[in-house]
């Protein structure tokens, strides 16, 4: 994470100079203000991304998000409606055994360079990435081949109908250019040609003119690190012209700016342990299970007390919306296990199930408790835009029903010790079904990924539901086996979460900014997939 000084000095840059580099004309003198004039009428853009990528442009090693898409070119991608398109890709075909892949690849693509993007190269790229350890699974890739420079073969070491997702993941880099130095000058084939990294500062790209898609209207696209608050005062002053906020400097008025606010699948909510604690320890060596939040009851209660309407209006300011499934706007959501509004917000029907799984407060001291076990345990999240607020809410709301919740706030890697004894806040939303093996699949809890089922859920049906849905063909075919184990894994099931709902990602921006039409922004945001559509109007 960049640290708070060096933030500082790069806000102080931008707002001395006001154009920091992205004008390249020199004027140290001129006023932030006609900066961003003369960049408006050059089509020049300056964006604050937050944190600089730690390891580089290296889309093999994965971590930089959206930035993939700013220089390189992925196999497919999403359209504006969470369905595929191509990209690189002209196509593909599974054969009858669902275990080989086989894309076929346009002619007229190129790396910045000038040499065309191959097969050859796509293989390396993947080969590259799963011998790295990507921070994507390519554990179910057995073998790569290029047939000819336009074909290439993943053969998988089983059926995997989500694969299309690992498609359209990963940059593809050219195997020629890429050496120890490629992350600090990354070669692609995107809609923009990497020009400097000035680290800790920025980075500098123009416009790909060899690129095989819709043109970039912006011609010159300057990203710069600055945390959320020097963010928004630089985009006030004039020295940088679009940055991600959040709702509370949303409710500021700032001449010369508009606020764009974009609808997202990105989903927060409490992930509750789902056995008990009997000392046991899961693979990761962890200790598992919580007496309290294995109680369906305590569960269920928590998802009706909590009013998810309070949690948009009050935490996000409006920019969100309810969510109790976490599914809401996805294709594959079974809308049968969606909760209505008169079915949360419900103090007195949470008392009311907390009663009936026999929990009472008998000692008068605002707790329940059950068998001798007090309805305490602790929340742990991490730090993050609306985090803590959200956390703050459902604490006092559990309180009103007589649960006593004791918030901690950890990092990833703290975390870890009690992330199967302790309720967890996580984001999720990344419009792949496959998320849901992550979440509810009992075969990977407490495994060499942790925060993967980190609640320990178990359910039989719902193992064999998502063993079915991953054998598929592809995902059309897999979607009724994801709807299927929504029964169970709702609030109206066994509620091994509680979800509270999904974030919009909103943005300041200078007046005459347009994103275009940018695609669904899943958790984390994937605000650069439409890069070529952003433009000065």
């Amino acid at each position: 994470m960049k640290m708070k000084k060096a933030a500082a000095v790069l806000l102080a840059a931008v707002l001395a100079v006001g154009t920091l580099g992205a004008c390249g004309n020199g004027d140290g003198g001129q006023q932030s203000a006609s900066g961003r004039e003369q960049r408006r009428a050059d089509q020049e853009l300056i964006v604050a991304i937050g944190e600089e990528p730690e390891t580089g442009f290296d889309s093999t090693t994965g971590g930089h998000g959206s930035i993939t898409r700013v220089f390189f070119s992925t196999l497919f991608k999403r359209d504006k409606e969470l369905g595929w398109e191509n990209d690189l890709a002209t196509g593909y075909t599974v054969s009858p055994d669902k275990l080989t892949w086989t894309v076929t690849l346009r002619d007229d693509a190129v790396f910045t360079d000038g040499t065309p993007v191959t097969a050859g190269d796509v293989a390396f790229t993947y080969l590259t990435a799963k011998e790295a350890g990507a921070d994507v699974d390519l554990t179910m890739i057995r073998d790569i081949k290029a047939a000819d420079d336009n074909t290439v073969a993943f053969t998988l070491t089983r059926p995997y109908s989500t694969f299309i997702e690992r498609l359209a993941y990963l940059g593809i880099v050219p195997e020629h250019a890429h050496d120890e130095n490629f992350k600090d000058n990354p070669v692609g084939s995107g809609p923009f040609k990497f020009v400097q990294w000035d680290k800790g500062q920025q980075v500098i790209a123009t416009a790909n003119e060899d690129y095989y898609g819709e043109a970039p209207k912006i011609k010159k696209l300057t990203m710069v690190f600055l945390d959320t608050d020097a963010a928004f005062a630089a985009v006030k002053n004039g020295g940088v012209d679009v940055a991600s906020i959040n709702g509370t400097l949303a409710g500021q008025t700032v001449e010369g700016t508009q606020i764009i606010d974009i609808p997202s699948i990105e989903c927060y909510g409490v992930s509750f342990p789902m056995v008990r604690n009997e000392g046991k320890t899961a693979k990761d060596g962890a200790v598992m299970g919580n007496n309290v939040t294995s109680d369906l009851a305590v569960r269920q209660a928590l998802n009706r007390a909590v009013d998810r309407q309070r949690v948009v209006d009050g935490v996000l300011l409006g920019y969100g919306s309810v969510s109790t499934t976490g599914l809401e706007q996805m294709p594959w959501l079974d809308k049968e296990t969606v909760l209505e509004p008169s079915e949360y917000g419900d103090v007195e029907g949470a008392k009311a199930i907390l009663a009936e799984g026999g929990w009472s407060d008998s000692d008068g001291d605002g707790i329940v408790e059950k068998n001798g076990e007090k309805a305490a345990f602790k929340l742990l999240y991490t730090d993050g835009i609306y985090r803590q607020e959200m956390c703050l809410e459902f604490v006092n709301v559990a309180k009103e029903i007589g649960i006593d919740v004791t918030l901690e706030k950890v990092t990833w890697d703290t975390i870890l010790p009690q992330i199967h004894t302790e309720a967890v806040f996580y984001g999720f939303g990344s419009g792949d079904p496959s998320e849901l093996y992550s979440l509810y699949y009992g075969g990977i809890a407490g495994g060499v990924v942790a925060w993967d089922n980190s609640g320990c859920y178990k359910n039989d049906v719902v193992d064999e539901e998502i063993d079915k849905a991953l054998m598929a063909t592809d995902e059309a075919e897999a979607l009724p086996y994801w709807k299927a184990i929504q029964k169970y894994t709702s609030a109206r099931g066994d509620a091994p979460y509680c979800w509270l709902v999904n974030a919009d990602h909103v943005y300041l921006a200078a007046d005459g900014f347009s994103f275009g039409q940018p695609v669904v922004q899943p958790h984390g945001g994937r605000i650069f997939d439409n890069v070529s559509e952003w433009t000065w109007e």
